[in-house]
């Protein structure tokens, strides 16, 4: 009864914020985001470091290591087909006159001690010869493929452009406890004050998850993205040209993408803490969960194959269960701290 009466109190004490002040408390956080944001730049252009510079060449390094597999097969395939070819010419003897034979060898080997011109006239000398046929040498010669694992740029500016967009995403992410500090800052002031230290319980975790999706996409997600798009051009036989832009846009935004929705457990377990929703509002609209989870992940994922659809929503969906499984394992905890003791 006590607690009622101070939760009461603790309401009625509270001033409301106005809209307005939304908006100013919204624009402060804002400010202070991008402050934290700019110094998170500044380091990853530290020259000694040059932390941009090798996460861009991180970020290539899956695009490039997929198109050097798919080149050297190629090369694998060819080289195959040429020695077959070769196995299956037919051998033919030569003859040549062997005072020929012997003239050639004094130029080359003088020091050798061959018999004399005149007792070598009207003898001949046989040996086997590989016939290279034309569709054997046509294979030979085709079967030179250029390991290229290069990415193209069409435009002058686009390296430059991509350069500052990796730049400022690493920025983002060395910042990332201080941006989400503030997100949760901007929360709490609209929450009472027995709301608050959920807040300041759940940044950690917070920061944890989001640094959590940006490393398992960075490491994992976008090699098996890449290997999965090249199998297309393997088995079509088409020779692939990434673009610098195109490869690079999809590679910075999928982690931000990821990072953001391993926020999920978290957001759930918030939202029923200070009264929205419930463990059972969470497992009665599971389906409706689930489809908007997938129709998420089609829209939010820069590129058009199933692959990189499908690795961010199924991560998803396991999260929203754990999200389930927590509220329901702090709700059972907290039924047992609310019973009273026994007495002996």
């Amino acid at each position: 009864m006590n607690s009622d009466n101070d939760l009461f109190l603790e309401e009625q004490s509270m001033v409301s914020m106005s809209f307005g002040e939304h908006i100013e408390e919204l624009r402060l956080r804002m400010i202070l985001a991008l402050i934290g944001l700019f110094v998170g730049v500044l380091i990853v252009f530290i020259p000694p470091l040059d932390i941009g510079w090798r996460v861009m060449k991180n970020m290539e390094a899956p695009a490039k290591q997929a198109l050097e597999t798919f080149y050297k097969d190629e090369y694998d395939k060819k080289t195959k087909a040429a020695e077959e070819a070769k196995t299956e010419s037919p051998e033919l003897n030569a003859t040549i006159p062997a005072e020929a034979f012997a003239d050639e060898l004094r130029k080359i080997a003088p020091e050798l001690k061959l018999p004399e011109t005149e007792s070598l006239q009207g003898k001949t000398i046989s040996f086997p010869v590989k016939f290279l046929s034309a569709g054997m040498i046509r294979v030979v010669q085709n079967s030179t493929v250029p390991i290229d694992q290069s990415l193209v740029s069409l435009a002058p500016l686009e390296t430059m452009t991509i350069f500052f967009m990796v730049c400022v995403v690493s920025g983002l992410v060395i910042a990332s406890p201080w941006v989400f500090y503030q997100a949760w800052a901007f929360v709490a002031a609209g929450l009472y004050r027995h709301e608050r230290s959920y807040v300041t319980k759940y940044l950690p975790f917070s920061i944890g998850l989001f640094l959590a999706g940006v490393f398992l996409c960075f490491f994992l997600v976008l090699p098996l993205t890449m290997t999965f798009l090249l199998q297309f051009n393997v088995w079509l036989g088409v020779a692939p040209t990434l673009r610098l832009s195109e490869w690079m846009g999809f590679a910075t935004i999928l982690p931000l993408i990821f990072g953001l929705a391993f926020q999920t457990p978290l957001v759930m377990l918030f939202l029923e803490r200070i009264g929205v929703l419930t463990v059972d509002d969470f497992r009665a609209k599971r389906k409706i969960a689930i489809l908007v989870m997938a129709i998420a992940a089609a829209i939010l994922t820069p590129g058009q194959d199933p692959t990189s659809m499908l690795l961010l929503a199924c991560p998803m969906i396991v999260l929203y269960e754990v999200g389930i499984m927590m509220i329901g394992f702090n709700q059972r905890g907290s039924v047992a701290r609310s019973r009273p003791a026994a007495r002996p």
